[in-house]
This record gives C-alpha cells, structure tokens and sequence, in this order.
C-alpha cells in the first residue's frame, strides 16, 4: 500500500499523455508536434516517469524510438486509463453546455479555405464562448487524428470506409474547367475532355483529394492529361492560369473572385461540373460533445451556406 501511494505521488497525467503519444508516435519530435510543447520537455517528462517506474520504458535509436516490453505494457494501461478520463472529461463537458465547450476542426485544402471557416464563423457568432480550433491537412492526417481524438471532426471528400468512423455527407463540391481569360476555347460550347488533351494541365499534388477526382473523370473520358506543372495550393494553380502558363480543374467555391474579376474563364464541358461530395467525418462513440453534436448538425441544416453565394 504504501509503495502504491509513492507512485500515486509520483505519476501525472501530464507525464502518461506524453509517453502515450510518443509510444502512438515513436517520435520525441513527432510526440512535441502533436502535444505543442518543446521536444525537451518530451523527453524530460518521459525520463522522469521511467525514474518513477525505476524501468526503461523506450530504447532511443536515433530520431526514432522503440518500446521496451515495460513500455509496451505501461502504454497500455496509460492508453485505457486516459480515454477514461477524457470520457469522463466528455460527460463533465456536457454537463456545463455548448457555451463553454470546444470545437477541434479539420479540414482538407479547399473545403478548409473556401468554406468550413465561413460554418465555423457563422456557429460562432450563435456561441460566441465556444472555443473554436481549424486544422488544414492531408487527408490521411486527418482520418488519423480523428481516430486519436486529436481532432473531433473533420471534413473531406470522398466518403470514408472505416467501421470506427461515421461518415456523413452534407454538401456537394462541383469541379470546373477554368482557362485564362483570351483562350481560344473560352466561350465555346458543345466542348468535351477531348478537346483539352492537348493542353497543359496544371494540377494539386498526387495525394489532393481534387486531383483525384480529375483524374477519375479523365479515365471515364479516355483522355490522358497533360500534367506540365503540379503546384502546393489552389491559389497558386489560380495564378498559373491566369499568367498563361496552362488550365485547370478547380473547385467553383475556389474560383469565385477571379470569375468576377474575368481572370479566369470557366469553360462548359460535356460531364461537367465534376460533383463530389464534402462528408463530416466523426469517431463511432456514444457520446459526442454537445458543441461536436450541434456544430455536425448546423452543417446539415445547411443555413449558413448562403453566407458562400
């Protein structure tokens, strides 16, 4: 009993989250990155729980680590004992209300930028206490942090199979065909893909959910792109096109200041617009966070989308 209550003393919940993402991470850096804090104080507070235990708990090779069988063990025991804790967490915050909740956010590129933050900013207005966070990333990245709880929701295109996460639509993204103003095709009609294999394409990068669509359309066309430039963002491929240097395929809520502006051109295509749909994406529990629950809910109702026409 009493070595028991010299451990109680010893361990902090701080020092279980951090050995919990570094064994989830088997990263001290990576570990830092996702706690936002110093990759020394990682390491510090892993040493010091590895005093406490008076076990080693990783083996550092290099920028990587492993862990120990003790580590093994202990991370499991951490991993089941803080999802308690944040479940109880979750109880306690819903309890106090949405006022004073949180709202964790992600979000691919061009649903990121172009309209999850006029939802979030619209549901802030509603609940101006609510503690409001968006993160733009890979959609890799985001189904992972969904899944660790690093995030509560996020929203992406296409749907997700995965038997731990619900998926729910709530919107389509229409994808045109933009050209520079002066193109020998603006203003056409009755134009097809075809008509555009010999021009040069400027696309988002291979893992862009964007230009996996326009790659999916090109196959059902039979048309190989001629891909001359691959560019980080959307705005970026915006002022390509405008500059002359090729065409692209791009979400119409990203193109809306240069269609009025005239700087870019949007073509009608035989197929087109490209429809796909932006889905929420949550874990499968329970209970969800009353300002989680309400926010997946305004998103749905859809009310806040006349603040994007």
């Amino acid at each position: 009993m009493a070595e028991t209550l010299a451990l109680d003393r010893t361990l902090t919940l701080h020092q279980l989250r951090t050995f919990r993402a570094v064994a989830e991470q088997l990263s001290f850096s990576a570990a830092a990155q996702e706690l936002s804090i110093s990759q020394p104080s990682v390491s510090y507070q892993v040493k010091e729980l590895e005093q406490a235990l008076g076990l080693s708990l990783v083996d550092r090779l290099g920028k990587r680590v492993r862990l120990t069988e003790a580590g093994e063990v202990l991370y499991e025991y951490a991993r089941r004992t803080l999802t308690l804790l944040d479940e109880a967490a979750l109880v306690m915050e819903q309890m106090r209300g949405i006022e004073r909740g949180t709202l964790r956010v992600g979000a691919s590129t061009t649903v990121g930028i172009y309209v999850v933050p006029l939802a979030l900013g619209a549901f802030k207005k509603l609940h101006p206490g609510l503690a409001v966070s968006l993160e733009i990333s890979r959609r890799e990245t985001l189904l992972e942090r969904v899944k660790r709880g690093v995030l509560d929701l996020a929203v992406l295109s296409p749907p997700v199979p995965d038997p731990d996460l619900i998926t729910t639509p709530f919107m389509d993204d229409e994808l045109v065909m933009v050209v520079p103003r002066g193109h020998p095709l603006a203003g056409r009609r009755g134009l097809s893909l075809q008509d555009f294999a010999g021009e040069s394409f400027l696309m988002r990068e291979p893992s862009s959910d964007t230009r996996a669509a326009v790659e999916a359309a090109a196959r059902r066309a039979g048309v190989t792109l001629n891909v001359s430039m691959e560019l980080g963002s959307n705005g970026a491929i915006k002022h390509a096109v405008e500059a002359g240097l090729g065409v692209a395929i791009l979400s119409s809520h990203a193109i809306e200041l240069e269609r009025k502006d005239g700087g870019l051109v949007v073509v009608e295509l035989e197929g087109f617009p490209i429809r796909r749909p932006w889905c929420i994406v949550h874990l499968r529990r329970r209970h969800l966070p009353a300002a989680v629950q309400r926010f997946v809910e305004y998103l749905r109702q859809g009310d806040w989308i006349r603040s994007l026409r």
